[in-house]
């Protein structure tokens, strides 16, 4: 949903989406180029590998500029990936991280070129982090 909130940047983009395949997402995603990601991934380390092959896979073949996610497990291999490939990444922090970044947040944080929080009081314990306001 958070993406579908930023449909102004990349509506007319070329564009390819990598999530879960759940009865919402076929639905918002339709005939949108989409990747199915491996899941369950919290905290299963079978399906991280999954993920960090997918990403590369995935990653190879579409050559894209930028990654924009808005998180959970499977942005982790994503953004993994794109820094060693060069591709500009910028990781959308949930809208329910008030005060902390969570798991993923704290694993890309030194790695992403960009992490958006939604709440400006992230910003004094994360320096690296940028509040531009709300997705949602």
């Amino acid at each position: 949903m958070q993406m579908q909130s930023l449909k102004s940047v990349w509506e007319g983009r070329d564009r390819f989406w990598v999530t879960f395949p759940t009865g919402d997402t076929r639905s918002l995603l339709g005939d949108e180029r989409k990747y199915w990601a491996y899941f369950p991934t919290n905290r299963n380390l079978k399906n991280f590998l999954r993920n960090l092959l997918l990403a590369l896979r995935v990653l190879l073949k579409e050559r894209p500029e930028a990654i924009v996610t808005t998180g959970a497990a499977v942005a982790v291999p994503f953004v993994y990936v794109g820094r060693i490939l060069g591709i500009t990444t910028v990781y959308v922090e949930s809208l329910t991280r008030v005060r902390e970044l969570s798991l993923s947040g704290r694993l890309v944080y030194p790695f992403a070129d960009h992490l958006l929080v939604q709440w400006p009081e992230i910003r004094g314990r994360y320096p690296r982090t940028r509040f531009r306001g709300r997705v949602i």
